[in-house]
Formats: structure tokens, sequence, C-alpha cells
């Protein structure tokens, strides 16, 4: 008896010192990190394109003023192409890749582009399985969950939007029906030859009703192909074309803070809301980084709360579960098990329904 109080005697004297023991040792290694990467004074990002997350870089430089941003936007197979390019020219510019999973794991991956991700968490808070929707480890997009990393996720069951002025609450359910006859030539689609949400969407049709579904869409429904998002919100809103497939959220959000796009409304599909999308909320670390310690203040600070609630601007949620969703109706929901269509195992489905696409489209 003497014996078992003494121990939790020593458990009560040891345990809070272990913990500041730990609390200082991460504190020690972020006060490291920060003073370095004020002396680098820089970080490089190829990140996604338009206004909406030089806003997030904004609320970086604002936390962290003396390291400023140098930032490639644009489409991803471009900064992929170019990133490439200088790599193999041995120019090594970019320290992070912020972007969707697939066209990062495709191509940088094979070349050893990339470096671990974990090494470089330092915060609590970012590591934390609490703070995370599925827990921390359900965001890894590659199979060694190691390279990169998908913070942000949206429900991919609302692929299907339509023009609420022609199509009624009742004539479109779900995907099966879009085969009607009555809709050949009457839905607009962002290219699925190519990554993209054209793409995510049809294979979350292909995942939920099978290939016969997608191919009788794509041969038989004379979709219109555009590679413009915002002239696909535009000609849905306008009505020149009453179902669209492949709407990026953001673009149409635009619209209707303008008083435009009231009129449009996502089709809610039971066989889909399993399906998730990262879209451009995912990150990776370039080995060779020009600015290590920078790309590790800026890792942290997007994977925290503060980062993301920054993020959350570009109309995208948050994988965090302390952050409030931009978007509530496609957010996913903690507690419940979801399956990532942009994560690396996904990459041979999609490049099956690339080439499908590229078969029977005109």
């Amino acid at each position: 008896m003497r014996l078992f109080a003494y121990f939790l005697l020593l458990l009560a004297v040891l345990c809070p010192a272990m913990k500041a023991e730990a609390q200082s040792a991460w504190q020690k290694e972020w006060e490291t990190a920060l003073a370095a990467a004020e002396r680098e004074g820089e970080v490089g990002i190829a990140g996604p394109p338009g206004d909406a997350f030089r806003e997030v870089i904004t609320g970086f430089t604002k936390q962290y003023p003396k390291i400023k941003v140098e930032l490639l936007g644009g489409r991803g197979g471009d900064k992929v192409a170019r990133i490439l390019r200088e790599r193999q020219a041995n120019v090594y510019g970019w320290d992070l890749y912020i972007s969707g999973p697939t066209s990062a794991l495709a191509a940088f991956k094979p070349v050893g582009a990339l470096d671990a991700l974990k090494p470089a968490l330092i915060l609590p808070e970012v590591k934390n399985d609490k703070e995370w929707i599925g827990g921390f480890d359900a965001g890894w997009a590659d199979l060694e969950k190691k390279l990169f990393y998908a913070f942000g996720g949206t429900l991919s069951g609302d692929n299907i939007y339509v023009n609420r002025d022609l199509v009624s609450a009742n004539e479109i359910k779900s995907a099966r029906d879009l085969l009607d006859p009555k809709w050949t030539g009457k839905i607009i689609i962002q290219d699925p030859r190519v990554e993209g949400k054209g793409l995510t969407d049809i294979l979350v049709m292909s995942l939920a009703y099978g290939d016969e579904l997608v191919t009788k869409l794509l041969r038989d429904q004379k979709l219109t192909v555009t590679h413009d998002r915002r002239q696909l919100v535009e000609w849905l809103v306008r009505g020149r074309y009453p179902i669209a497939l492949g709407l990026n959220e953001y673009v149409l959000i635009h619209f209707q803070k303008q008083g435009a796009g009231k009129n449009i409304a996502a089709v809610e599909d039971p066989k889909t809301i399993v399906y998730w999308a990262s879209g451009s909320s995912g990150i990776g670390l370039f080995n060779r980084a020009p600015h290590p310690n920078a790309a590790k203040i800026y890792i942290n600070w997007l994977l925290s709360r503060s980062g993301q609630i920054d993020w959350v601007k570009t109309q995208t949620n948050s994988r965090r579960a302390d952050v409030p969703p931009a978007e509530p109706n496609s957010a996913m929901k903690p507690g419940r098990s979801y399956r990532n269509v942009q994560a690396e195992d996904m990459i041979p489905q999609r490049r099956r329904i690339q080439q499908l696409a590229s078969e029977l489209l005109p």
C-alpha cells in the first residue's frame, strides 16, 4: 500500500514536469524555426489561381510581416510543367505546392520532388486528431501518408447544378435523370478530359452508378464542354444551359454576391454524399526548398485554426472541426466516413475516366 502511494506521489511530481518539458521543446523548436525564417525573409509558393488565395497570403504576412510570399499562381497543369522544367535545369525556386493532390502526386512523386511533410509540423494543435474531421491522418492524400496533405474538403455529392427557372425540383433528383432525352444538348460541363471539377464530378457519378451511366451521359447527351469556369456559371445563370456539371462554387458565390445566380440550386443525390474532394486545398513541401524554415512556418500557420479561418475565405471548407465551414451544405460531418476522390489511390480511376471522356466527347 505504501509502495502504491509512493508511486502516485511520484507521478504527481513527474507528470507536470514532463508536460512542461514537452511544451518547452516544441516552443523552442518553433522559436528557432521562426528566427531562421525571418532571416530567410521569403517563402515561395506555387498556389491556386485567383484573388481569393492572395487574401490568404495577406493573412499570413500580417501575422509574420518579416516573411514575404512569392506566389506562382495558375492552373495545376501549367504550374507543374513549369516547375518540372525548372527542376530539370537544376533551378529550385519554390518551397511549397498548394493545389489539388492529383497533379502533385502524379507529377512530383515519381521524380522524388517532394519531402516528407510530417517532420515540418511543429505546433501541437496542427497534429491533434481532435481538431480534424476524421482525425489528422484522414487528410493524407498519398499512399504512404507522408508527402501531401489535404487540409480542406468539400462533399462531392452536389455535382449537378440546375437553373430553377428552367428545371423544377422533381425533374432531376439524381444522375440517372440526366439521361432523359429532353436534356440532350442542354447540359454544360467543365472539361472532364483534364484535371478539374468536371473530371471529379464524372468520377463520382461513375463510383456511385457505374460506367454505363457515365458512358451514356458522355456519348448520348451532347454535352457542351468548356474550360472557362466563369463562362460555365454565367451560361447557367442566364439560362443558356439549364444544367451544369463541374461547377465551381466560388465562382457561383461571386455571381450571387452581385445579385445574380439566386436561381441556381444543387441537386442532392443520396448516392454520392459519401465522397469528398479537396479541390485546391492540399499542400506539399518541395525538397531542396530554398527557404526551408519559412516553409515550415507557413505550413504550420496554414494548418492552424488561424490559417484555416483565412483559408475558408476561398469558399472552400476546412477539415478542421473548430473552423466554421464556408459552405455548410457541402461540409463534411464529424463522426462520418468519407472517401477522398482526389487521393493517390484514385489516380488510376481518374485517368480511366479521362480516357473515356476523350473517346466519347467530340
